[in-house]
This record gives C-alpha cells, structure tokens and sequence, in this order.
C-alpha cells in the first residue's frame, strides 16, 4: 500500500512539474513576442517571410538584353535575380556591383516596387522566366496621340 501511496505521489510530481514548465515557456514565448513586436522585429520577421513567399527567384542562363532596374547594371549569367509580378528584374543576391538588393529594399519599403511603385504579388511557379527585353512602359505614362479634329468643309 505505501509503495502506491509513494508512485501516485511521484506521477503527481510529475505532471505538476510539466505543467509549471509549460506554464513557463508560455510565459517566456509571450514576454519575447511583446519585446519583438516593440522593437519592430516582429514586422520585419513578417515582411522577409512575404518576401520570400513571392518566388520569381532566377538564376540567368545567359546575359539579358537590359539592366536591373535598381542598380542599372547589367543582368549577367549565373547571376541570381528576382522577377516581381510587373514584370521588373532585380538582382537578388548581394555582388561587388550591385549592393541594393531587391529583397532588402522589400521588406524596407513595405513591399513596394521601386519603378512602378505597385504592390508586388506571388509569382506563380509556371510564370515564364525574365524577358530578354524590358518590360513595358505603364499604360498611364505612355503619351497618347492626339486626336485629330476634323475641320467642316466649306
């Protein structure tokens, strides 16, 4: 009987010791999420994961026809850029002679487009890889033609 007596008082011990460490870790992990959330690392966790989440991650096969769009240097082979859904190439990784990355300038920025200043979205993975052209010029900064006003015949 004393040996029951002294394995239910060590279970008890036991699930009250689990407990006070659950306990605790649940208090740790809330006191370290309102110190990041304070500080801004908690904004900047979740801006690196959505810029993550948008794919368009290449690595060049050859040179392309035109620069980055950010550093104006020329897009080279084996060189890792990032496609936004406006069709704007990017270097990606940080090189001797390009220092402004697109993904740093993401999450600085609130997920921005530097060029056209539209809220990048996901790439979808069967998206085709970076044209070897530029993209083209936004419908609103194309000039229009002006129309043509017809004279009435005399």
């Amino acid at each position: 009987m004393a040996d029951d007596d002294a394995a239910s008082l060590g279970q008890a011990v036991a699930v009250v010791a689990v407990g006070s460490f659950s306990m605790l870790l649940v208090v740790g992990a809330g006191f370290w999420a309102m110190e990041a959330y304070g500080t801004g690392r908690l904004a900047r966790c979740w801006r690196w994961l959505r810029v993550m989440a948008l794919g368009g991650v290449t690595t060049l096969e050859r040179k392309l026809s035109y620069n980055c769009a950010m550093c104006q240097y020329s897009l080279d082979a084996r060189e890792v850029v990032r496609t936004l859904s406006c069709n704007h190439v990017f270097h990606c990784r940080e090189t001797d002679k390009c220092r402004n990355v697109i993904d740093r300038w993401l999450v600085q920025e609130s997920m921005i487009c530097p060029i056209c200043r539209n809220s990048p979205l996901p790439v979808l993975p069967w998206k085709a890889r970076p044209p070897l052209s530029p993209a083209p010029a936004p419908s609103g900064s194309a000039e229009q033609p002006m129309p043509v006003s017809e004279e009435p015949s005399r």
